[in-house]
């Protein structure tokens, strides 16, 4: 998910965009069973023998998390996670930020780590995951040995680092620093970062804390530092502006940073101006340190609590949750991520998938973020203080991209999250005024297209996960379904084209970029209202979104075959070129938004000439991608994992009942764009997107958000035990290997399946066998 491209990121899109048209856009193409080496679902041959023996991934289960994957790639293929540790869903994510001796672009750099760079400019606690711009790396803190003025930028306290003294674990993060030679180890619980750092013997132990510090692409608008030698603590706040954050002012976070040992001496900077022995300074570019004593003891730690409400509540978490030792929260820490992994117990023939898998995992639970205080307190989306009454208040919604995977497989294996993270979206509208798109920290930011929250919610009510107050969920996704918002308010809903789409069905190409998406996205959000005014028993509202939830038809061009942008005067354009992103798509291009009718998926087919012709146009999208080189680097003009808008065109077969054309093109998917290195995810992670992708499709299952059953796909696992609230629910495959992917008979509970799909209320306690083949 990206909203603005820097620089950097044109030039990556320019060079890729050629390259893939020269190499990709030809008549022929390959099956998958020739892609081989490339990824596809081919095996070894005929006479390669029995695949290896099934064996369980053993516990405890955070063996197999490796958080440097997705830490690498180039270009569009860029993962944008960390390495850093965090509790799930925390809101402290203390970590590593990286650069080149030139700089840190921000496309790779969204998340501050990127394996590639050789440079650690300093260790922040806060960012997101998988995002496609830079946002958060507030607080900057870094050990060093001694104090000068070059050490109050990063340029100045930066330090190399190979990868060969780094460790990284759900929970635990370690390197050490070329120069100053010191060991850094960090670990966190949900509001509080601990670090450790060990010096050589007879250092000058010095810590540097930089409320002026940034991430790449981004500024500092604000900050303070105070130091309390007494209570042996620094304390301020550092505001932050982003490509998001930018959009409603700033976000704030507030720090205390409290020290294992007396303060042997301290001062603060302004500008690059060392102050010795004083205490205070504010503004953007003031920071602080702290010398100690090492003499005999070469350890000193400081633990970090942030608040995103004031310095106050900052130290209030930090009272609650930073007394432990460092070893007893990592240990924390872990049983923490060992708990929720264990929802999930499979057994396979390769240990590299249990490192895919559970990576995958890992990666879902790391957002949305803990944005409440231990008091319950917690900045709404209004700016003003509020208290979270019963739930756990997150923010950081990444709606475009985490309604199609990351949300439903939330609502399958871990409810009581989910429910909280409705309840938190239903307080972002009580307290801002509207439901939001993409809201970050403390503000909207109108990121993307749609109205994502309602296929949320709908995919959340339909299967069960019913905790919180329909009623009025539904009147504030009312609020912009149906029509605009006022001028001037901080959020824009469903944005300028509402009252076009209302009144002709479409927003047209002049009245706002990405307009084709757009009117997709609105059509299958007014879907999700139907489903939510029939729970209700709203009956008229139900037939009016269901009527709209048709308007994805207003776009089909007959003459072209695809689903364009539209003029305001009906008409469709007549230079189309179906491999570039024209203006009036989202991040994608016609072939990539073909198939994007995920709720009447039988009318597409109908459309393009009945079931049949529309499988085998879709099979010949795959047969081209398979084909040509993969350029991970560039957006895919045939198929683009990498990216939302067709991530479930794979498992459009199985939806119209074809369960070998999804067993073969699912599995060339997860051959292909996924692996345990850093450029193992097929390109921003996007919150957990891509990796719930994984996580569902190599279970076997697939939902299409806001239906109330699962697709039915080509297991790779041998066995998977799923801890669900009602039963486990265990998935049964013996014969499952890299040869025998298609499913010749699937029961459930012995019960012959007749087509590829299983309900959700059918699934707990129940046991589901696939017979595969070859």
């Amino acid at each position: 998910m990206r909203s603005s491209y820097p620089r950097c990121v044109v030039r990556w899109l320019t060079v890729g965009l050629a390259l893939s048209a020269l190499l990709g856009c030809g008549d022929d193409g390959a099956a998958p069973s020739d892609a081989g080496a490339d990824g596809g679902v081919a095996d070894a041959g005929a006479d390669a023998g029995p695949p290896p023996d099934p064996r369980p991934a053993e516990a405890p289960l955070v063996q197999w998390v490796d958080p440097f994957v997705g830490t690498g790639g180039l270009g569009f293929g860029v993962g944008s996670t960390f390495p850093g540790p965090q509790r799930p869903f925390g809101m402290v994510r203390p970590g590593p930020d990286t650069t080149a001796p030139d700089g840190a672009p921000g496309f790779n750099h969204c998340a501050g780590y990127w394996y590639e760079d050789a440079l650690i400019r300093g260790f922040s606690q806060t960012r997101a995951h998988g995002m496609g711009i830079p946002e958060y790396g507030a607080v900057g803190i870094m050990p060093a040995v001694g104090m000068d003025a070059s050490k109050t930028s990063h340029e100045g306290y930066r330090s190399a680092f190979s990868h060969d003294t780094e460790e990284a674990s759900p929970g635990y993060y370690a390197v050490t620093l070329d120069d100053p030679g010191v060991r850094v180890e960090l670990t966190a619980t949900d509001r509080v970062a601990y670090h450790r750092y060990t010096y050589p013997d007879g250092a000058d132990a010095t810590v540097v804390i930089d409320a002026g510090y940034f991430m790449a692409d981004m500024e500092i608008t604000d900050g303070a530092v105070t130091v309390d030698p007494d209570a042996r603590e620094i304390f301020g706040f550092s505001t932050f502006e982003g490509g998001y954050s930018g959009r409603f002012g700033g976000m704030p976070v507030y720090f205390v940073a409290r020290f294992s040992r007396d303060l042997a001496a301290h001062g603060v900077w302004k500008a690059g101006t060392l102050f010795e022995g004083e205490t205070e300074r504010t503004g953007a570019d003031s920071g602080a340190w702290a010398r100690f004593d090492a003499t005999g003891d070469p350890v000193v730690e400081v633990r970090i609590g942030i608040s995103f409400v004031d310095v106050e509540h900052a130290r209030m978490n930090l009272d609650a949750e930073g007394g432990a030792s460092f070893d007893e929260a990592r240990a924390a820490t872990e049983a923490a991520w060992e708990e929720l992994l264990g929802r999930v117990e499979i057994e396979g023939r390769d240990e590299r998938d249990f490192r895919i898998f559970y990576t995958a995992l890992y990666h879902v639970l790391l957002m949305p973020t803990l944005a409440m205080d231990v008091d319950g307190m917690y900045r709404g989306l209004d700016q003003e203080v509020h208290a979270a009454d019963g739930f756990r208040y997150y923010t950081d919604f990444s709606l475009w991209d985490t309604f199609r995977t990351q949300h439903p497989l939330l609502v399958l294996l871990y409810p009581e999250y989910q429910t909280d993270m409705l309840k938190s979206l239903m307080a972002m509208a009580r307290d801002g005024g509207y439901v939001p798109r993409w809201p970050l920290g403390i503000g909207y930011t109108g990121g993307m297209v749609g109205d994502s929250a309602d296929i949320v919610f709908a995919d959340s009510w339909v299967k069960g996960v019913q905790g919180f107050d329909l009623r009025e969920a539904y009147d504030a996704l009312l609020v912009t379904a149906n029509g605009p918002t006022p001028d001037g308010a901080a959020y824009r809903g469903r944005g300028r084209g509402i009252v076009d789409y209302l009144n002709e069905g479409y927003v047209p190409i002049e009245t706002t970029g990405g307009s084709a998406s757009t009117t997709l996205e609105y059509a299958y959000d007014d879907w999700a209202l139907a489903t939510l005014a029939d729970a209700l028993g709203e009956t008229a509202d139900a037939e009016a979104f269901r009527a709209r939830a048709g308007n994805w038809q207003n776009l089909w061009d007959a003459e072209s075959q695809f689903l364009l942008g539209r003029y305001a005067d009906g008409s469709f354009p007549t230079d189309v070129d179906p491999f570039v992103w024209q203006d009036y798509y989202a991040e994608g291009s016609a072939w990539q938004y073909l198939w994007y009718a995920p709720h009447d998926l039988e009318g597409l087919a109908e459309r393009m000439g009945g079931r049949d012709a529309f499988l085998d146009r879709l099979e010949m999208f795959f047969e081209q991608s398979a084909g040509r080189p993969y350029m991970p680097f560039a957006p895919g003009t045939w198929y683009w994992h990498g990216n939302e808008p067709d991530l479930h065109a794979s498992w459009i077969f199985a939806a119209l009942d074809d369960w070998d054309r999804t067993a073969e093109w699912v599995r060339w998917v997860l051959g292909r764009h996924y692996g345990d290195g850093p450029d193992g995810l097929p390109g921003n992670d996007d919150a957990g997107t891509m990796s719930a992708w994984y996580v569902f499709s190599s279970l076997g299952l697939f939902s299409i958000a806001g239906t109330d059953y699962y697709l039915l796909g080509s297991p790779l696992f041998t066995r998977a035990v799923v801890h669900l609230d009602g039963g486990d629910l265990t998935i049964e495959a013996p014969d499952a290997s890299e040869r025998a992917l298609y499913v010749r008979e699937a029961t459930l509970d012995e019960e012959p399946l007749s087509r590829p799909r299983v309900p959700h209320a059918a699934l707990a306690g129940a046991t589901l066998r696939f017979e595969m083949g070859e």
